[in-house]
């Protein structure tokens, strides 16, 4: 089957869940998003009851999944509000695949990059779901160990540690809270997954592009050499590079906000997770819950960790448009021309990045100061605890 997107099926599928696609509006994410809200009101209200230190691994575990829920809301919000920007990019892209049907180099170029996008969204798609689950049977297998050693718990047990007004284990409202907080929780890790998938294409897309500019400046140079300048061509370069300027600068836009809560609520979330391994390590199902928050501190690192690539990504991939430019043969041009090409190096010297909330560029060196503050905390806790 023939590509003809950067963006996946899958992913599709899930702007279409969100009503995020063009032209298309679903009421569900309205349910969704209430939703959300409603259950995180119960969980704070189940931090404020249970708030003991003696009950630190549980205090902890729950302000975790309420940090991953706000998370969730704020990502939601912000893509809601900037559903203009991503119609915009959505349409752009269908504009660059119109144009690069007709040429095969082109075309050869998008068509790689589209595969490789559609596998990373359908990889991340498939972690963010995998490892939610597995989160949630990890809490189940826990209680299965102490059931063992003591016949008074009971497996009659929500997957989110909320504190609701009424009495829920008894049939048939336990099993239809249990249906709607799974289907939440799964909800809200295809959400993840999908906010993840979607920059991913992004970026792909905008470095296919790139590559198709640097290749035309390599062609056009070649050209010059033989035919001479030419001044609609030059034209059409500034045109293309002045939408790969407006395209960086709309992702810019759609994930400034979401790259600041991403690091922001990422670096809480392993200080908590790293507080949750220590302290597994004196329980007496500490193998299980091991195993278990390994887990999730993967799939977290994973997460901010392609934010801050994506980043470093189209940083570099930007430079290669300076080069390209540079190895023009501007010297057999019109000074005109010349000009021209000048102003294409300068500006290209502005280097395309992702910020978050444009206080710092997302890099790898940002992601290894993450790290290093969420171990640095973690060994804190360690020599205390």
């Amino acid at each position: 089957m023939t590509v003809t997107s950067t963006i996946s099926p899958s992913l599709k599928i899930g702007l279409r869940f969100l009503g995020m696609w063009p032209n298309e509006s679903h009421p569900i994410i309205y349910i969704y998003m209430s939703g959300i809200l409603i259950t995180e009101y119960f969980q704070y209200l189940y931090i404020s009851t249970h708030f003991k230190l003696n009950e630190l691994s549980n205090l902890v575990d729950s302000l975790m999944a309420i940090l991953v829920y706000t998370l969730t809301f704020l990502k939601l919000a912000s893509l809601w509000i900037h559903r203009p920007i991503i119609h915009k990019i959505l349409a752009a892209m269908d504009n660059d695949w119109h144009e690069c049907i007709n040429v095969k180099q082109h075309l050869c170029v998008m068509t790689f990059k589209a595969n490789l996008s559609h596998f990373c969204s359908n990889s991340i798609l498939s972690i963010c779901v995998f490892s939610s689950m597995l989160y949630i049977l990890g809490d189940y297998i826990i209680r299965i160990v102490h059931l063992v050693e003591d016949r008074n718990i009971t497996l009659r047990k929500l997957p989110i540690k909320i504190q609701l007004p009424f009495e829920a284990e008894h049939s048939p409202t336990f099993e239809l809270l249990l249906i709607i907080l799974l289907l939440l929780l799964l909800a809200n890790s295809f959400t993840l997954g999908i906010v993840n998938a979607l920059i991913s294409s992004l970026v792909l897309h905008l470095s296919g592009q790139i590559d198709i500019i640097c290749h035309e400046f390599k062609t056009v140079s070649e050209q010059i050499s033989i035919y001479g300048s030419s001044k609609s061509t030059l034209k059409r370069l500034i045109k293309k590079h002045n939408r790969i300027i407006l395209f960086s600068d709309n992702i810019e836009k759609l994930f400034s906000f979401i790259a600041l809560m991403q690091v922001f609520w990422d670096t809480l979330i392993i200080c908590c997770l790293g507080i949750i391994i220590i302290i597994s390590f004196y329980n007496e199902a500490g193998l299980f819950m091991l195993a278990k928050v390994s887990l999730a501190y993967t799939t977290i690192m994973l997460e901010i960790f392609l934010f801050c690539f994506a980043g470093e990504y189209i940083s570099i991939k930007s430079k290669l448009i300076t080069e390209a430019a540079y190895d023009m043969s501007w010297y057999d041009m019109s000074s005109k021309q010349g000009k021209s090409i000048m102003l294409i190096i300068m500006k290209s010297q502005m280097r395309l990045t992702i910020t978050a909330g444009r206080f710092m560029n997302l890099s790898l060196e940002t992601f290894t100061n993450i790290m290093k503050t969420s171990l640095s905390f973690m060994s804190v806790f360690h020599a205390i605890y």
